[in-house]
């Protein structure tokens, strides 16, 4: 048997007959699943969206210290949803690299049998790395190239676990600097195809088909010129540090948990201060249109009345950052008539001032304030506002956001999305018609049925309101009972 291995030149003019013929069907293969990935994130996000109330409400209870076990359990959920996705698609890949006669449909039916023994190697080499990498650096480097053809003795010999990973090991033995050397060349053309101006991704996606092709024919040679076999050699050392590494990467999770975990609500303010200052840094400087008589447009809305239960809401204590300047408050009344609840709500400056920089945005819809009512007086059902507010029984809320498309602050609209609270759960009922949302001036009147809310004339309602923007104070505001 020749055990001299092919140059780099020879395993090149090799590959490109390989990508000749197989570009098309690898490429299919990878779109395909990473189109699949992008649907499961997106549909995990819709569920999280229905159970949860979307993602700003999960990041106002993190912000609030405030995790409960639906949140947990729906964040695991996600995790586990994308690690197999991943999984699949990095087996389908490898079936159809190393299969010259496997089309896409096979590809994506042997990568999901393979998935748990890809998972499972994985687990077994990135543990064995991680021991080698963070107690003795060296031989870490020496078994990350002696182990990256681990998975293809899966496909090619039905070899899982520590089999794979051993056979990676002895068909690499005596030939580690010549295989580091063919895979830093590789690896070196990819990079500088990538740094191509303007269309560097798009060439690197084309030549990524022939980068596995070329460490198939890599693998294939050194399989092919291997005079021994690994055997049991090393195996016991291979599981000590397969079971270091196991414990080290536990012991890191359980680490940053009590570390990061009573951190995390300050560093995702300080992020999100972050990330206004950007915002803000962008934004143009907004002066509030004034109208032709020359004065800024006030109420032109019906005023309060007597009988109406009013909030009055400081002005300045919202974030100066960003477009939550443009989200202050002033006021907040409601008023029951006839079977509707009136809630209006003030500003402190125009709401086209609010328009016009959220138009200057890639973000083009902000959250200006949450209402939540009790509908049956009982602070034990239903369930807590956000932002770690203490007080509870809610039963629906409704949230008020923004939206003006960009450069287009005069298409701006005000969206009203109503929600039910359920064991502290949100639960999307769907949107406020939009003949039931006035906008004038600094002014959003809502009308809201009573059978909306669930509630009865007679009877009375606990209302409270928290401004989405707002950086000083307690955050929710004073609770209310509204006469029906």
């Amino acid at each position: 048997m020749n055990t001299a291995l092919k140059n780099f030149g020879t395993l090149f003019t090799e590959t490109w007959g390989q990508y000749k013929e197989r570009a098309l069907t690898i490429l299919g293969v990878m779109l395909l699943i990473f189109m699949i990935i992008i649907g499961g994130m997106t549909l995990a996000g819709v569920v999280a969206g229905f159970t949860l109330g979307g993602f700003d409400t999960v990041v106002q209870q993190a912000q609030g210290g405030q995790f409960n076990l639906p949140v947990l359990l729906v964040f695991c959920l996600f995790f586990l949803v994308i690690t197999v996705l991943v999984l699949w698609y990095q087996s389908a890949i490898i079936a159809v690299v190393l299969d010259d006669n496997m089309g896409v449909r096979e590809a994506l039916r042997v990568g999901w049998q393979r998935l748990w023994s890809v998972g499972w190697i994985f687990m077994l080499g990135g543990s064995i790395l991680m021991s080698g990498f963070l107690l003795f650096l060296v031989p870490g480097i020496l078994l990350s190239i002696s182990l990256m053809f681990a998975l293809y003795p899966l496909y090619d010999d039905d070899l899982r676990g520590m089999d794979a990973l051993q056979a990676s090991r002895s068909y690499v033995k005596g030939r580690w600097w010549n295989t580091l050397g063919k895979a830093l060349i590789i690896w070196l053309i990819a990079i500088v195809l990538d740094l191509i101006p303007y269309v560097g991704p798009f060439v690197n996606l084309l030549f990524m088909p022939f980068l596995l092709l070329f460490f198939v024919a890599m693998y294939r040679n050194l399989k092919e010129t291997a005079t021994e076999t690994m055997g049991d050699a090393g195996r016991t050392g291979m599981w000590l540090l397969a079971v270091l590494g196991f414990i080290l990467m536990l012991a890191g999770m359980i680490g940053a948990v009590v570390s990061l975990g009573p951190q995390l609500p300050g560093l995702l303010q300080q992020t999100q201060s972050q990330a206004d200052r950007q915002v803000d840094a962008q934004l143009p400087q907004v002066v509030p249109p004034i109208s032709q008589s020359g004065e800024e447009e006030q109420d032109v809305l019906a005023s309060t009345e007597t009988g109406d239960s009013i909030w009055h809401d400081p002005i300045g204590d919202v974030t100066e950052f960003g477009v939550g300047r443009w989200l202050d408050l002033q006021a907040v009344t409601v008023r029951a008539d006839g079977g509707t609840l009136l809630i209006d709500l003030h500003t402190a400056t125009p709401l086209s001032a609010a328009f016009n920089a959220a138009s200057t945005t890639a973000q083009s819809i902000y959250r200006l304030a949450i209402v939540y009512f009790d509908s049956d007086v009982d602070r034990v059902t239903g369930g807590k506002a956000g932002k770690g507010a203490g007080r509870s029984g809610y039963d629906v809320g409704f949230d008020i956001n923004l939206e003006a498309p960009r450069n287009d602050p005069e298409n701006g609209q005000v969206h009203v999305g109503l929600f039910r609270l359920e064991n502290g759960v949100r639960r999307f009922l769907g949107p406020l018609p939009e003949d039931h949302v006035q906008v004038r001036g600094n002014q959003i009147r809502l009308h809201l049925p009573y059978e909306t809310l669930g509630i009865q004339a007679g009877n009375q309602v606990r209302m409270s309101f928290l401004e989405a923007s707002q950086e000083q104070g307690s955050g929710l505001s004073k609770d209310k009972l509204i006469d029906l």
